[in-house]
């Protein structure tokens, strides 16, 4: 008997909405190791200040949402910029 495969992790880039609230493995494009982050649904995906959007998100679990602080900047990620904040404003 064949066992099943589990289906690939799907990874997330900064700006999307983040799908649960949950603990998510943060990959760096060659400057970091691995590391972790616990996120708020439906909040943007942070990018990193070092490598811009090239950093990529997998949920590793879930968490409920009454145990989760919202992100904040820190030393690696900072907040992505809402659409409204990044535009610039008529003069």
């Amino acid at each position: 008997m064949r066992k099943a495969r589990s289906p690939e992790p799907i990874s997330f880039k900064p700006g999307e909405r983040v799908p649960a609230s949950g603990v998510y493995c943060i990959e760096h494009h060659s400057h970091r190791l691995m590391h972790t982050a616990t996120l708020m649904a439906n909040a943007r995906f942070p990018r990193c200040k070092r490598c811009g959007n090239a950093v990529r998100f997998t949920l590793l679990r879930y968490v409920k949402d009454g145990f989760v602080f919202p992100f904040r900047s820190t030393a690696i990620l900072e907040e992505y910029p809402d659409q409204a904040d990044s535009w610039p404003k008529a003069s």
